[in-house]
């Protein structure tokens, strides 16, 4: 693996080259399942790779309801390019 190291006014950045770290992730918001009984949604924002590897498995929704995320109790179609 290979490094790269920028100065840019005063700021170091190291890119590490081969790693995928930079690599530019389609990003969705879904409803996520809290354990708190009066607000059991919270609206987030994921990769898809984090949706189809643990937050569709868990019982999070996606998409985000019209209505917000107590509007609707089903789980919805993945992401866009995704499979269930």
């Amino acid at each position: 693996m290979s490094t790269q190291t920028i100065a840019i006014g005063g700021v170091v950045a190291i890119a590490l080259a081969g790693t995928g770290m930079y690599m530019a992730q389609n990003r969705i918001e879904i409803c996520h399942v809290t354990s708190d009984s009066s607000k059991p949604w919270n609206i987030i924002t994921v990769s898809e790779r984090a949706w189809e590897s643990k937050h569709e498995a868990h019982g999070d929704k996606y998409p985000v309801p019209a209505g917000g995320c107590d509007a609707d109790t089903g789980v919805g179609p993945p992401p866009p390019g995704g499979e269930s």
